[in-house]
């Protein structure tokens, strides 16, 4: 895992334990589960959906929770046959980034899984989608996994829906925040995101 001091946005944001919310993004009979490199770097949430619902943004009215980190993020009211997108591009951390709000963890929540739907264009093999977080007042950003595009972890133009990162080690966190970030070499280089679902797991 790799750091960086790249100061978080602030933002507040409202959390609920209501397991009747409904979820934001596609979780089961996804039919591009099939069209997944053979590197076996995703992992999909299945139909249980377990966990407390913290955050979920489908970006249908902008970018909702989330804020965006730079020039480099743009929103779109629709884009590759999905409303409410997200475009990512470039490769200049916050700027090619958006950033979720503080998510309170006082639920006794040892783990958050991340839960997403995203969609990669001209992504070639140097380059990558990260999922970043950060925890309580510290200014720097830990890289969580990356995915690398070129048809190692994921083809270009294939929307991925469900697709889970679980961030754990967090028994001792108040608050932690999520970066999810473009790694492309140029504005050719584009990560869409469509809907972003963040829950709670509780301590065994």
């Amino acid at each position: 895992m790799s750091t960086d001091t790249t100061t978080a946005t602030t933002m507040d944001v409202t959390t609920t334990t209501d397991m009747t919310v409904p979820a934001t993004i596609v979780l089961e009979d996804d039919e591009n589960k099939d069209e997944v490199p053979p590197s076996g770097a995703f992992s999909f949430v299945d139909d249980t959906q377990s966990g407390v619902l913290l955050l979920s943004e489908d970006f249908s009215t902008g970018y909702g929770t989330f804020a965006s980190g730079g020039h480099d993020v743009s929103h779109h009211a629709s884009l590759k046959d999905r409303t409410g997108v997200v475009r990512l591009q470039d490769g200049n951390g916050d700027a090619s980034s958006i950033l979720s709000p503080p998510i309170d963890l006082h639920g006794g929540y040892s783990a958050v899984r991340v839960a997403l739907s995203f969609y990669g264009l001209s992504m070639d093999d140097d380059d990558e989608f990260c999922i970043d977080y950060g925890v309580d007042d510290s200014s720097e950003w830990t890289e969580r996994t990356c995915f690398v595009g070129g048809d190692v972890d994921f083809f270009n133009k294939v929307w991925y829906d469900g697709v889970a990162v679980e961030i754990d080690g967090l028994d001792d966190v108040e608050t932690v925040r999520v970066r999810l970030r473009c790694q492309g070499q140029d504005n050719k280089d584009d990560v869409f995101i469509d809907a972003v679902e963040i829950r709670g797991l509780l301590s065994s």
